[in-house]
């Protein structure tokens, strides 16, 4: 199957093109604890394509529903990967070493909700 590029021109300067390939639960031994791992395969400025991993913790989804007193369904939990992927494209310019370091936690869910009004 065929994935189809989506284009993300970042605040550096560099221009991305990625897609969603999977996600799957894990469970993180860095003290994450459990939650989803959302992979993108990745392309900057027409280089190797790389994978990136945005981790959802069960955590920051507990700490939306006590704040917000409901739960996120799968298309907000999706919209907040995304929002996480596009935070590390305007933010960071090594990605290729951020293989396993975006996160979404009880931390910055809020945060990376905001622009979308939920």
């Amino acid at each position: 199957m065929a994935h189809r590029y989506k284009f993300y021109a970042a605040e550096t300067g560099t221009a991305y093109q990625y897609f969603f390939a999977h996600s799957r639960r894990v469970r993180r031994p860095e003290g994450q604890g459990s939650g989803n791992d959302y992979v993108f395969v990745v392309t900057a400025d027409q280089r190797p394509p790389f994978m990136l991993r945005v981790f959802i913790s069960d955590r920051a989804l507990e700490a939306w529903r006590q704040t917000e007193g409901r739960d996120l369904d799968s298309k907000e939990i999706y919209a907040v990967a995304k929002m996480r992927l596009f935070r590390a494209f305007d933010e960071v310019a090594a990605l290729r070493d951020e293989a396993l370091n975006l996160l979404v936690d009880e931390g910055n869910i809020k945060e990376l909700l905001a622009p979308l009004d939920l």
